[in-house]
């Protein structure tokens, strides 16, 4: 399971590089597919002028990833679909440092992703209307060097703003490669034992 996490969080981390993105079109789309390419955007202007700085300086990558990224992201509505219907079975301070973890655990495997990347680009497609209307999903592909493209899909939600609440890429689910690994970690060692889990894998 964690080394297709690994796999996932880094095609993920390279949708910050993207070759071009006509943020004129952009600005015509749905406010959620601007957000996606704009913070792309911002992160790539960021990389181009201090990779170098940020791998001899973690803090530097980390705080652009803390203004441009999380912001974005709905940790909370990501880590309770992560553990499903168990989430219930957490109290509310075990609830709240289940998010804390599993927020560290996606922002180092992103963080960590984006210090690898090797000249890839992202194609984003036009944006299609959900049946909900407080629902988006951005779809893009990732182009691979000498192999097929990978389609990955942003899935957003508007709760007072958008924010991103699960990523897809070649239709598998972040959430749910999440889920069966932190089920069975729960059902072996309760809720404890999951948090124990994830501390030392945000420790290692």
């Amino acid at each position: 399971m964690w080394a297709l996490t690994k796999k996932i969080g880094s095609i993920a981390a390279a949708l910050v590089f993207i070759s071009s993105v006509n943020l004129a079109q952009a600005q015509d789309d749905h406010p959620a597919q601007v957000l996606v390419e704009t913070a792309i955007t911002d992160m790539l202007g960021f990389l181009s002028e201090n990779v170098d700085a940020a791998k001899e300086d973690p803090s530097i990558l980390q705080a652009k990833v803390d203004e441009v990224v999380v912001p974005h992201i709905d940790f909370e509505t990501m880590t309770r679909l992560s553990i499903g219907k168990n989430w219930r079975l957490a109290d509310e301070q075990q609830q709240v440092e289940l998010v804390s973890e599993f927020k560290t655990l996606l922002l180092n495997t992103y963080t960590t992703a984006m210090t690898q990347y090797g000249g890839e680009e992202v194609k984003f497609e036009r944006f299609r209307p959900e049946n909900r209307e407080d629902r988006a999903e951005v779809r893009s592909a990732f182009m691979q060097s000498g192999s097929s493209e990978v389609p990955v899909i942003y899935k957003l939600r508007e709760k007072g703003g958008w924010t991103i609440y699960d990523i897809e890429v070649a239709g598998l689910s972040l959430v749910n490669n999440f889920r069966q690994t932190f089920t069975d970690k729960i059902n072996a060692d309760g809720i404890d034992g999951l948090l124990a889990f994830l501390k030392e894998r945000n420790q290692g």
